[in-house]
């Protein structure tokens, strides 16, 4: 008895397992049929419901099908249903395997084409809480959503090689709603890969092009998001690639050329990063707002978006192969925004231009800070070139923001113009507590711009501190504290309004001493100037007049009344110099008026001087006296530190000596301001300041 019961035992097992030994791993999608045998969702059913290691699905389809298209030579399967969830892990589905069949038929792409009769098919393929899933070279058009990844089990799939959105060449779109979506718990995922063949085209999709909600740890890499399959035209998704509610940890980019992501020609966002929860995602190495070569703009409206709440995540990252370039975008380059939005970082970016940081590749504005969010750090980019403002920080409760190390107008070096159109930076309509630099380390070069170097626009934007930058060259003002143009000081300094009007300090002297030093002596009229704190700048004066604080210098706190001085080793030839002044709750004042450097080497009577009458006539003349004997020059300086026209005297006695400055003075030379220097052989100099009109 118990004989007969192992033998049957035996059978048993032979037939309950018989499938797995009977079934090959592979099945082979022989016709573009919506069912039967042959058909692709046979294959699926069976890769789904027969235990195994793995499955594979391949194509081989012969060019008698029904299915095939004799003018773009792909194969079209338009399912009549949506095909059975894939519930089962360890299942390959390769369109590939066609090309490697029946050859490259269609050399613009994938020869295989799932078609979802005008969005009428709720997807073409629905991963849910399965794992190892790869789904690659394949063209998924017109399905409400392309591919479904869901569940907390669905981890480390792979969808590569895809065209999501497109027509078979790639160069037209046949959008589906949304073209993949992770959600609902997905985790290590991977949207395309570091190569040419694990690129998708997503592109054309009415909604989202990637959209990852809910889902954690996935990486997006290496693909075309709304452009053709050159990546020289838009061929836009509404958005590109979504990073949506809680999900976090997401990888948008990578650090080789062949992941960087190509996220251009979206009717909105390129990448939107937004909800309580979308945590510590990080973008980097993508070309957002550019065709492939970086060159020119394939705009989206807005590049990079942080909104709803969103906290801690990174575009960019201190290596250079973690830039983004985000350029080209006809709104924002990089849009922070909303109330419990905090703590996002922009680094090292370049914020409209090409990606050498020389030429302009314009966004409208390059960054824009927006609706009530705080804390954001925006380092050491490269922002210029744009449409509009550098960065705009703008409305109420938009407050904290560090912006620092950035170089604004310039081009990579922080040398060459490359300016944004309006302000470096602008403030408006209620940012408090923000910080322009800040220290000596940290520091923006804010410079060439098409007006102010920075802007605090209306009385409610105050705290604003403005510390530490090389400003110059700026069109207008190095800071306009609103209304524009130079504010007077008040006495008291009692007045409201754009960082409380804060006044800048007066520069009474400054003055050449023995042992290679400059003495600064001055005045700052303000409440408890004992509070504040002044910085000296040698300064760059405009063709407006405007000074601007192009090097800094020191910074000294006054006494209780106002007075400070303060000692330096000499700046070289600089001339002139300029001074802010900011008050214990930040406020920083608009640049002081230049003051010319009044040298006096050796001792007060070697050399005196003046200019009679100044601003310039006919009758003015250049009266001086010398305590030594030798050959007098006197130079015409203009404010860039240039020699434009140099008087030599004769050997002269001591005395006082008079030269008229017609004599000197080229009718060639504009109006402005100049400086004019009357020195001796045996190195003994004065400096005055020269006005002509």
């Amino acid at each position: 008895m118990k004989t007969i019961k192992v033998k049957f035992l035996t059978f048993f097992l032979l037939v309950i397992f018989l499938p797995v030994i009977s079934y090959s791993n592979i099945f082979t999608v022989t016709n573009t049929s919506d069912s039967g045998s042959g058909s692709l969702r046979d294959a699926i059913t069976q890769a789904v419901a027969i235990p195994a290691a793995s499955h594979s699905i391949v194509f081989n389809i012969p060019q008698t099908d029904h299915g095939y298209n004799s003018t773009t030579h792909v194969w079209v399967i338009s399912p009549l249903s949506t095909y059975p969830y894939i519930t089962r892990s360890n299942i390959t589905i390769d369109g590939t395997t066609q090309t490697t069949n029946r050859g490259d038929t269609n050399p613009y792409g994938p020869e295989i084409m799932l078609n979802g009769n005008n969005n009428t098919i709720d997807f073409a393929f629905f991963i849910t809480n399965s794992s190892h899933i790869t789904i690659k070279g394949l063209i998924i058009s017109r399905f409400t959503y392309g591919i479904q990844i869901q569940g907390d089990n669905a981890k480390y799939n792979e969808i590569s090689g895809n065209y999501i959105g497109t027509d078979a060449t790639g160069t037209d779109t046949l959008g589906n709603n949304i073209g993949i979506e992770m959600f609902d718990g997905t985790s290590y995922n991977t949207v395309g890969g570091s190569d040419a063949a694990s690129r998708n085209i997503v592109s054309g999709n009415e909604h989202i092009g990637i959209r990852a909600l809910n889902s954690n740890h996935n990486v997006i890499s290496g693909n075309f998001v709304g452009t053709d399959r050159t990546g020289m035209l838009a061929k836009g998704n509404y958005d590109g690639i979504s990073i949506e509610g809680t999900a976090a940890h997401n990888y948008i980019g990578g650090i080789t050329p062949g992941e960087r992501n190509l996220v251009s020609g979206n009717a909105d966002y390129g990448i939107p990063i937004f909800g309580a929860g979308a945590d510590s995602n990080i973008v980097y190495g993508n070309y957002i707002g550019t065709n492939i070569n970086g060159t020119a703009g394939i705009p989206n409206t807005y590049g990079v978006l942080f909104d709803d709440g969103a906290e801690g995540n990174l575009v960019g990252g201190y290596n250079d192969n973690q830039r983004n370039i985000i350029s080209g975008n006809s709104g924002y380059g990089c849009f922070l925004y909303n109330l419990g939005t905090t703590r996002n970082y922009v680094i090292n970016n370049y914020i409209g231009t090409d990606p050498t940081g020389t030429f302009a590749v314009p966004n409208g504005n390059g960054i824009v800070i927006d609706g009530a969010c705080d804390h954001h750090v925006v380092d050491k980019n490269v922002i210029s070139g744009n449409n509009q403002m550098g960065i705009d920080i703008h409305i109420t409760g938009s407050d904290h923001h560090l912006i620092t190390r950035n170089l604004i107008g310039t081009d990579k070096t922080g040398l060459l113009p490359l300016g944004n159109a309006y302000d470096g930076i602008r403030i408006g309509e209620g940012p408090k507590y923000n910080i322009i630099g800040g220290n000596l380390s940290s520091g923006n070069i804010i410079a060439f711009n098409g007006n102010n170097g920075v802007t605090v626009m209306n009385d409610n934007d105050i705290y604003n501190r403005i510390s530490c930058n090389s400003i110059y060259q700026n069109v207008g003002m190095g800071i306009d504290l609103l209304p524009p143009g130079i504010n007077p000081n008040d006495p008291g300094d009692p007045d409201t309004g754009p960082n409380m009007r804060m006044n800048y300090p007066l520069i009474s002297s400054v003055q050449y001493i023995a042992g290679n030093k400059v003495v600064f002596n001055g005045t700052l009229d303000t409440q408890n100037p004992q509070s504040s704190r002044i910085e000296l700048f040698i300064a760059d004066v405009n063709n407006a007049g405007f000074a601007q604080g192009k090097t800094f210098l020191d910074s000294i706190t006054p006494n209780a009344t106002g007075v400070w001085s303060d000692t330096i080793t000499s700046p070289g030839n600089a001339l002139q110099f300029t001074s802010t002044a900011t008050d214990a709750n930040g406020n920083t004042s608009e640049f002081s008026i230049a003051t010319p450097l009044a040298i006096n080497e050796n001792s007060p009577e070697d050399v005196s001087a003046d200019i009679y009458p100044n601003p310039l006539t006919n009758n003015s003349v250049i009266r001086y006296s010398v305590n030594q004997t030798g050959t007098v020059s006197i130079s015409i300086i203009d404010c860039c530190g240039r020699i434009v026209e140099t008087y030599l005297g004769a050997a002269q006695a001591e005395g006082e000596y008079s030269v008229p400055c017609k004599k000197l003075i080229s009718k060639d030379l504009r109006s402005g301001i100049y400086f004019c220097r009357i020195a001796t052989q045996n190195g003994c100099s004065k400096t005055l300041k020269l006005i002509i009109r």
